[in-house]
């Protein structure tokens, strides 16, 4: 038996889409914690496996609900996932007899259960980090020394399935959690209403600041040829943003380039009118990402303000300090806290916003680009993934007192 103890990390994404914070923690984990620790990453039931090989990958889980991850990271067997059929998947949901099936929740619980059989033995001390509600019905507090609850997104993101009673199922995996860690004060402010004096924890979001440093020049930008003249640009996905705001923005500053970097759907470019000096470049793998960010002089986080944007820590403010980017961003909780005039320019309103950006092009000293890169470092995902290690070990210590 491993005298090691055994993390599973039960994600809301799969570990080979949209690099973010489940699979940094994850990295950084399995780099340097494993002389005390055995990390599994535990995929979301996947729907798209259901549809497209249906009849052979539901016959398996019938048999063997615990498969090995075969993509890219097939040199990586602490990548698990199942075959079967889902509850939901991200607003798309099945239908409803199927979804909420008896037979759904049964395979999936089974897998949970079979997973834990299959890698720890009987009296090995096994931990949940649970990123997601939906996995609250298949984790048991009878299989788990501790259960730790990484509330990442405000509930009503747009990407949260509504085919599962999300708020029902989050008040219950706090009930169910010895800690709770959460990315921002909103979150910070939920779970305590309803924690009960348990440990809340704050691990805001991070970045990988040596990745963008050595990777800002090593891609060549094919989709857009740099001039002499200034570049405002946004990276990331586009349901938050204030696309109009960008727009207006980018008309007060015809002498100014706009570049929009991330997966805009076809439906929200037709419905504006986009000014000639913005350049809508897409989706990009995430080694190009550090080019196209060295090209701005400023970065943007134009977010719609609402309750749901203030919930969100955004991972894009890490990323653009790793490289010292000034940042303009509409005036958000998580975001306020960073507008010293220096760092980050905080605008509440349109002429503040374009205000902002020609006070940074106009002007960004030297220190002020250090100060931004000095706060990446602190917020790296190393020190981000020790935190939770040391959470998690002083709590199992507490524990082992009583």
């Amino acid at each position: 038996m491993s005298e090691k103890t055994a993390v599973f990390y039960f994600s809301s994404i799969y570990y080979d889409f949209l690099y973010q914070r489940p699979q940094q923690l994850f990295r950084e984990w399995r780099a340097d914690f494993t002389d005390s620790y055995e990390f599994y990453y535990v995929e979301y039931p996947a729907v798209m496996h259901f549809v497209a090989r249906s009849f052979r990958h539901f016959t398996r889980s019938l048999t063997t609900p615990l498969l090995k991850k075969h993509t890219s990271n097939r040199d990586n067997p602490f990548v698990l996932t199942w075959l079967c059929v889902p509850r939901s998947f991200y607003g798309h949901a099945l239908p409803q007899q199927i979804s909420q099936s008896f037979l759904s929740f049964r395979l999936i619980e089974s897998a949970v259960k079979r997973t834990l059989k299959k890698r720890c033995g009987k009296e090995q001390t096994k931990v949940a980090i649970v990123g997601s509600p939906f996995w609250e019905p298949f984790i048991s507090k009878s299989d788990f020394d501790l259960v730790c609850y990484d509330y990442i997104d405000p509930l009503d993101l747009p990407l949260a399935s509504d085919n599962y009673p999300v708020h029902e199922q989050h008040t219950k995996l706090v009930g169910k959690s010895d800690v709770i860690f959460v990315t921002a004060l909103s979150l910070r402010d939920d779970a305590l209403s309803i924690a009960d004096g348990k440990d809340v924890v704050m691990v805001s979001n991070g970045t990988d600041a040596p990745f963008f440093e050595a990777n800002k020049n090593s891609s060549e930008i094919t989709d857009y040829t740099r001039t002499d003249r200034k570049t405002v640009g946004y990276m990331g996905t586009y349901w938050p943003v204030d696309m109009d705001l960008i727009y207006a923005a980018a008309r007060e500053l015809p002498e100014v380039d706009f570049l929009l970097i991330g997966p805009l759907d076809k439906q929200r470019r037709q419905t504006h009118h986009k000014p000639t000096n913005v350049f809508i470049l897409g989706a990009k793998e995430r080694k190009q990402l550090p080019a196209y960010l060295q090209m701005f002089d400023v970065a943007l986080i134009p977010f719609q303000i609402s309750t749901m944007t203030d919930s969100i820590n955004p991972v894009k403010l890490y990323e653009y300090f790793s490289l010292g980017k000034p940042v303009v961003a509409t005036a958000t909780r998580e975001l306020k806290e960073f507008d010293r005039g220096n760092l980050l320019k905080v605008a509440a309103t349109q002429d503040e916003f374009v205000s902002g950006i020609n006070a940074f092009l106009a002007y960004d000293a030297t220190e002020w680009q250090e100060s931004r890169r000095q706060i990446a470092q602190q917020n790296s995902w190393h020190n981000k993934a020790r935190l939770i290690i040391e959470t998690i070990q002083s709590k199992m210590n507490e524990l082992l007192c009583i």
